[in-house]
């Protein structure tokens, strides 16, 4: 068996479990693996275990699909793909270091409202599901596609998942926070930020685009 068959075998393992989990844990709060169980406990080896095997075979087979397969009609979206999966990566990295270690592994430290979190209440999740959506798109081939397919749909679910638990520890200021932002993209906000940026910089402009209205 090769190295391949090996990651493409844990790959689709840990994405069948993790999915099943979270579909019981969402029927059945006994049986929730996320968000994270005790430190400690098995079904916390268990769900970090497949949830990290999952991240680091995506990973390793979309990377290694995009650079090996070079070429055709399709490689300028290809190489574009990759590029925002890279700069969306980074926003990950920074994100997660926004919101610090204890609230990361669910440990609750503060409802985070500023920032990023102005633009999505899930920017972890948000920019995770834009990475690998688009490295799956770059890789081009059925298994690192499918897989980062799986890998997009564990993070929504997840993501999904954590709701009630914040509902019970913050109340009122979380429900106050779910209706003015939006789970994963804030576009309103977004157009917002830009349309106020134009104003600022380049009031030319700006005043052309309200003749235009």
């Amino acid at each position: 068996m090769s190295i391949e068959q090996i990651l493409e075998i844990a790959g689709a393992a840990s994405a069948l479990l993790l999915i099943a989990g979270l579909v019981i844990g969402q029927l059945n709060g006994e049986w929730r693996i996320w968000p994270a169980p005790p430190v400690g406990s098995l079904k916390s080896f268990g769900f970090w275990t497949l949830f990290r095997t999952l991240n680091v075979v995506v990973l390793i087979l979309g990377i290694e699909r995009f650079l090996t397969t070079l070429g055709g009609d399709a490689l300028p979206l290809r190489i574009a793909c990759a590029a925002v999966s890279l700069i969306s990566g980074i926003a990950y990295a920074y994100t997660l270091w926004s919101l610090g270690r204890k609230a990361t592994y669910c440990q609750a430290s503060g409802l985070a409202t500023g920032g990023v979190y102005r633009w999505t209440r899930n920017p972890q999740y948000a920019t995770a599901i834009a990475a690998f959506a688009t490295l799956g798109i770059a890789a081009a081939a059925w298994d690192a596609t499918l897989l980062a397919g799986s890998l997009v749909i564990v993070y929504a679910m997840m993501a999904r998942a954590e709701e009630p638990w914040l509902e019970t520890r913050y109340g009122r200021s979380y429900l106050d926070y779910k209706a003015e932002v939006p789970r994963f993209f804030n576009l309103r906000h977004a157009a917002a930020e830009l349309s106020a940026f134009v104003m600022t910089k380049s009031p030319s402009l700006a005043k052309h685009l309200q003749t235009k209205r």
